[in-house]
């Protein structure tokens, strides 16, 4: 593999991607908004770059991190929740501007998200010819982020996983004990790490080629059904649901 791949934000997905690939021959750039991560990165093999993506610019060294790229793989958290006032879509564009300077790069990949559909108390099935619909807040600014990035370069591919679960990420460790959780009869909508780094790894070397991906991983049990079982598989207190509330989605891949 010789092109250089840049993965913007090394977290809990970035970095285990970036080790993957480098011990398939890969050289790999990677970011971090904390200083104190920098070695962390370059322990495990990754070249690593401070970059902090703003609204209205990108601080750290963008230009050196993007420089020599042949792909990059956009991760980066929309940091809604914090701040929901954002302009995420605004912060997409400018690093697409940004990443239009440097013509090594021909393959962008970006790492979105199922919150762009709405749930409904039919139980849709959204697959990747669904046109995403969600109302809230979030979930428009997460639509408008994704359409800034629809004609971003010649080969671009969004990839939409559902929660993700993994090494020490799973949701029924916040759910445990809790009461009146709401749809219990919705169907689960989850994504293992390594299935997501499978994908990704897919699409950099070309063995998927399409600019829109879903990446579900497991099977689409009850919320119910599978947070009971898996309470029970980590010793925990089984979550106690609300019957009267009952909203979902499923996301389903015709591709994958």
């Amino acid at each position: 593999m010789s092109k250089t791949i840049g993965i913007m934000g090394c977290g809990w997905l970035g970095k285990p991607l970036a080790v993957s690939l480098i011990e398939k021959g890969a050289k790999v750039k990677g970011t971090t908004t904390r200083i104190e991560k920098l070695d962390d990165l370059r322990d495990a093999g990754i070249d690593p770059y401070m970059v902090d993506l703003q609204e209205t610019f990108i601080d750290g060294g963008i230009d050196d991190f993007l420089e020599g790229l042949g792909i990059i793989v956009i991760n980066i958290p929309p940091g809604l929740r914090a701040n929901p006032e954002s302009d995420y879509a605004g912060r997409i564009q400018l690093l697409v501007k940004n990443c239009n300077a440097h013509d090594s790069i021909k393959q962008l990949i970006y790492i979105s998200t199922t919150a762009v559909f709405e749930e409904t108390a039919d139980i849709p099935n959204y697959n990747e010819s669904s046109p995403a619909n969600a109302t809230d807040k979030k979930g428009k600014k997460l639509i408008a982020g994704e359409q800034m990035l629809n004609h971003a370069m010649a080969s671009t591919t969004v990839i939409r996983p559902g929660g993700l679960i993994g090494g020490d990420r799973h949701p029924v460790k916040y759910l445990a004990g809790k009461k009146n959780i709401a749809n219990p009869d919705a169907p689960i909508n989850l994504t293992d790490r390594e299935y997501l780094i499978d994908v990704i790894e897919k699409v950099i070397h070309g063995d998927i080629q399409q600019p829109l991906l879903h990446a579900i991983s497991e099977k689409h049990e009850t919320r119910r059904s599978y947070y009971d079982q898996k309470a029970a598989e980590f010793n925990l207190e089984a979550p106690e649901f609300d019957e009267r509330k009952n909203m979902g989605k499923r996301i389903v891949s015709e591709i994958l």
